[in-house]
Order: C-alpha cells, then sequence, then structure tokens
C-alpha cells in the first residue's frame, strides 16, 4: 500500500528533503494551499538553478518526483501542472543550465515532462 503525504505533512517533507530550502518553506503560512506549496517548490528550483546549485537542484526534484508518487491527489494535479510548467520553461532557455536540468530529471518527473510535451505537439 503506498502511502499518501498530506499537506500537515508536506513542509515537513520538502524541508527534510531539500535542507537548502528549510528557510523558504518553513516560512509559509500554516494555511498555505498545495498550490502555493508547488509554486514555492517551482521558485525554489528556479532559484538554486540559477544560482547553478544542482545538487540543491536535484534534491526538489526527487522530492517532487516523490510527491508525484506518494502525494495526495491534489499535490499531484498541481506538481503535474505548476511545476512541470515551470520546469518546461527553464528547460526551453536552451543553455548550459537548461541541458543540467534535462539531465537530472528523475524517472516520474521525465515521464510526465515528456508526456505533456507530446500531448501539446500538433
Amino acid at each position: 500500500m503506498e502511502s499518501i503525504l498530506e499537506k500537515p505533512e508536506l513542509i515537513d517533507f520538502l524541508v527534510k528533503l531539500i535542507p537548502e530550502a528549510h528557510q523558504d518553506f518553513e516560512s509559509l503560512p500554516a494555511e498555505v494551499s498545495d498550490c502555493a506549496i508547488a509554486h514555492k517548490l517551482a521558485e525554489v528550483t528556479t532559484l538554486l538553478l540559477d544560482q547553478n546549485r544542482f545538487r540543491a537542484v536535484k534534491h526538489c526534484l526527487l522530492a517532487a518526483d516523490e510527491l508525484l508518487l506518494h502525494g495526495s491527489e491534489a499535490i499531484k494535479t498541481f506538481i503535474n501542472s505548476v511545476y512541470i510548467h515551470r520546469l518546461t520553461v527553464l528547460i526551453d532557455r536552451a543553455d548550459n543550465r537548461a541541458e543540467m536540468l534535462e539531465y537530472l530529471l528523475p524517472h516520474q518527473l521525465r515521464i510526465e515532462y515528456l508526456r505533456q510535451l507530446n500531448t501539446c505537439l500538433p
């Protein structure tokens, strides 16, 4: 049986998996929405990528991958829409960081990214 991460444990989960951004997640209010958490994760990933902190970016990607596997339906939906969209924008920049980001994508995120990419093609 797969465990499902619900909102109360979601922020603790992200703090644990992404220690480089613990202040960003701990500063979120207790009543924060799943959508806002997905936006914060995307924002943190973008910031770390722009700083060339690829180990920390990998932590973000692994956290998002885990959320796709074990998150509630709401968080899976927001990761699929908000986070994957931000990754697509970052990869479309077509620079060295974008290549590294695409290389670092874990399995589940890569599958979802490619599925959405292929769905959008004419």
